[in-house]
């Protein structure tokens, strides 16, 4: 990776014009994947001034701000499934940089923690854009650039994140999410599918594809006895 310009801005106002100072300015969370690149980025913005880093709790559910760490995440006390989702997700020291706004705004079809906010049904806040549901943002992204500010995270009766990894830190061969009665199924590897009122009959068809990691066969496999593991979790838990 190599930046031409960078930029720390003061507030939101500052970063939203600067992203829109030029046309490709590039936003800066935690900036794992970005460092990977041999891209030149003519203009590189810092979230880290804006102090998006914070947890709320409020009456039904949480405010949790773009820049939150995963290992904040991790040590909280939000639905088990967003905490079960980031436990695995590289070593440590990953992430204490990776942030949950980078990992939304990435839209990585293999992301644990996208699955998981889509089964919750989470909304997120933009700058500009105001309010969208993760589901859209998932599906149709943004028309304009805008600046992801905090995520809304509803509190379920139950919640649990389930996942396949060849190695404990390795990306997802597949994973699943449950809340309530909505199922998300993210690596299948194509974009994470959500069933509203799941049932045994609903889950059927889902389609799993092939990849350089895994066949669709392969992960058809490991799908139902993730399943079967969730189902049984919610039993135990007797929802």
């Amino acid at each position: 990776m190599k930046a031409l310009d960078y930029k720390i801005p003061s507030d939101l106002d500052e970063a939203y014009d600067l992203l829109n100072s030029r046309k490709n300015a590039t936003l800066l969370a935690g900036g794992l994947f970005i460092r990977l690149q041999k891209n030149t980025h003519p203009l590189l913005i810092d979230l880290n001034g804006l102090n998006l880093d914070y947890i709320k709790e409020i009456k039904d559910g949480y405010i949790v701000g773009a820049m939150t760490s995963l290992r904040s995440l991790e040590k909280s006390n939000l639905p088990k499934a967003v905490v079960d989702s980031v436990k695995q997700i590289s070593g440590i020291g990953v992430r204490n940089m990776a942030t949950i706004g980078g990992s939304i705004c990435g839209r990585y079809p293999f992301s644990d923690i996208n699955t998981a906010l889509l089964a919750l049904d989470a909304y997120l806040v933009f700058f500009k854009n105001g309010k969208i549901s993760m589901t859209e943002f998932y599906k149709k992204g943004l028309i304009e650039k805008d600046i992801l500010v905090e995520i809304y995270i509803k509190k379920p009766k139950f919640s649990a994140t389930k996942y396949f990894k060849k190695v404990y830190t390795d990306l997802s061969i597949l994973n699943i999410s449950v809340a309530d009665n909505r199922l998300a199924v993210g690596a299948r590897p194509g974009k994470t599918m959500v069933i509203e009122h799941f049932d045994d009959e609903s889950i059927a068809n889902i389609p799993f594809g092939d990849d350089y990691r895994a066949s669709g066969e392969y992960r058809k496999a490991i799908f139902k006895a993730l399943y079967t593991d969730l189902l049984e979790e919610r039993s135990a838990y007797g929802s």
